[in-house]
Formats: C-alpha cells, sequence, structure tokens
C-alpha cells in the first residue's frame, strides 16, 4: 500500500526487497489527469517502485501510458456498448467503426510503450536480469580459487 503522505513512494518492504530506495516521480505539470489517471498513475509507480524498478525519470512516459490506457479503455467500453462494425443501410458494407479503429491504435501504441516502461513480463525479467543479482557474471575459476585457499594441509590431501 503506498503512503499516505506521499503515494508515489513504494510499497512497504519493496525497497528492502529490491536492495534499494526507490523514488516515484510526480506526474508532470499540465496534463490534469483526471481522478482515475491519477489512479492509474500511482499504480503504476507504485508496482514498479515495489519491484525495485528505478523509473524517476519516467514520469512523462507513465504520464503518456496512464493517458494511452484511459482513452483505450474509453474506446473499449464504447466498442461493448455499440460495436465494433457498423453497417451501410443502402450497399449493406459492414466497417469498422471509428471507436473500434481507435481502440485497435491505442492497443498497439500500449504495446509499443509498455515494454519501454518495464511494465511487461519479458521486459521486467530482461531488466532484473540486466540490473540484478542474476545478471552478474559467473566467475569461471571460483572452485581453484577456494581451492588454492584451503588450509595447507588439506591441499596435500586433494
Amino acid at each position: 500500500m503506498a503512503d499516505i503522505d506521499n503515494p508515489f513512494a513504494a510499497a512497504p518492504g519493496a525497497a528492502a526487497r529490491a536492495g534499494q530506495d526507490v523514488r516515484s516521480p510526480d506526474a508532470p505539470p499540465g496534463l490534469d489527469l483526471s481522478e482515475l489517471e491519477n489512479q492509474l498513475y500511482t499504480y503504476i509507480c507504485t508496482a514498479l517502485a515495489g519491484a525495485g524498478i528505478e523509473h524517476l525519470t519516467a514520469g512523462l512516459p507513465i504520464a503518456i501510458i496512464v493517458r494511452t490506457y484511459s482513452d483505450w479503455i474509453k474506446a473499449w467500453q464504447k466498442c461493448e456498448d455499440h460495436g465494433r462494425t457498423q453497417t451501410s443501410q443502402k450497399t449493406g458494407w459492414a466497417s469498422p467503426t471509428p471507436w473500434a479503429e481507435d481502440e485497435k491504435r491505442l492497443k498497439m501504441e500500449l504495446g509499443q510503450w509498455l515494454p519501454k516502461a518495464c511494465l511487461t513480463i519479458p521486459s521486467f525479467v530482461r531488466v532484473k536480469k540486466d540490473t540484478g543479482a542474476t545478471g552478474a557474471q559467473d566467475d569461471l575459476f571460483d572452485d581453484l580459487v577456494r581451492h588454492g585457499q584451503s588450509s595447507p594441509g588439506s591441499a596435500l590431501l586433494n
């Protein structure tokens, strides 16, 4: 759960699990995010902080994702309410509705933006691999070094 005074703070224990103190940016000024968009922004920042992903400089991309996602929800809802196709009374020709085209376009835009902000499982795994302990190179000679550091008497027995 986010801190009441700072809704962009990491969830309790998240920084400790990640081994770092991850802070979230404020939403960029001038966007006038709606209440839902502010909730989405907080949700994304809390998820990134909880995962230990540094994102302090990602306020603008996160805001773009939030606005795009919000618009996609609106287009999706309109498709659910009014359908995705329209049929010409004169010719019987069926074509996509404008809001169905918006839904498709916005979904594609989200598909491009989400990995860039580490908001998909593959992008998260890639970042954790590149920056986390699992991304460290193996020490190929670790066993040999440990063998050489053993007590002198034990080296003769081996």
